[in-house]
């Protein structure tokens, strides 16, 4: 069996434990809510605000829909699946922000979908067990601050994939070569992921201009080659599919 199923997997539950043994909380919250003629609006445009415990980006949908997607510190953590919490938390650590966000809070209580969770990471000393092996956010999830994914549970899928098939079908060995290939990798995905809450929720003022900074230097030509570039190629050798 494969758990596939992201970064609260019931697979994992049922076959190493209990989720709270394994997520690492990163003091960062995200919410995401759609919501229909908000104003003001730009079409095709996406806005980005930050400051000092949050961003929040604002995107123009088609048919007159605004999407927000918020990034917010807090150490407490989500509220266990209950939008009213959520909400009121969004509301108590963005009391006192500027530019739209009250106007964009008082939209949310209209919002037509709300999407809330944690941004954490996935710690596990193995990702398989008798027969059942883990991928994806199930298996080693570095967060939404990393991004790569969806990318990253392609590449764990084609290893796990193209491992028995080389061990002619012997699954332990086919799972320890499935770790032995990708943990390094993933480990440094992971590591990395625990800087870049500051671009996402910046903890101090000097935090929040230093992202700034970055942010518009990136305009620049080379810059993301440079700032970025290296996080993007991984030096990982995928096993060759034995010929059909």
């Amino acid at each position: 069996m494969v758990g596939a199923d992201g970064l609260h997997s019931r697979v994992r539950a049922l076959t190493f434990g209990a989720q709270e043994r394994f997520e690492r909380y990163l003091g960062i919250v995200v919410a995401v809510f759609d919501v229909a003629g908000y104003r003001p609006r730009g079409e095709l445009t996406a806005v980005m605000h930050a400051d000092v415990g949050f961003q929040m980006l604002r995107v123009s949908l088609r048919d007159d829909v605004t999407m927000f997607c918020a990034t917010v510190r807090d150490d407490g953590g989500a509220p266990p699946e209950c939008p009213a919490e959520q909400q009121a938390l969004l509301r108590r650590r963005l009391a006192t922000a500027g530019w739209e966000t009250p106007a964009i809070l008082d939209a949310m209580a209209s919002a037509r979908t709300f999407y809330f969770d944690r941004a954490s990471q996935i710690r596990m000393p193995s990702w398989t067990r008798g027969r059942v092996a883990l991928v994806g956010d199930a298996a080693a999830c570095p967060s939404l601050l990393a991004g790569q994914g969806s990318a990253l549970a392609m590449v764990e899928t084609y290893v796990l994939a193209a491992e028995p098939a080389r061990a002619n079908g012997d699954h332990a060995r086919a799972f320890a070569r499935y770790e032995a290939c990708l943990g390094p990798l993933l480990r440094s995905k992971q590591d990395a992921a625990r800087g870049l809450g500051v671009a996402f929720a910046p903890r101090t003022r000097l935090a929040l201009a230093a992202r700034n900074t970055v942010m518009r230097l990136l305009g620049l030509p080379h810059v993301p080659d440079l700032v970025m570039g290296r996080s993007f190629r991984d030096a990982v050798e995928l096993p060759a599919l034995p010929a059909a």
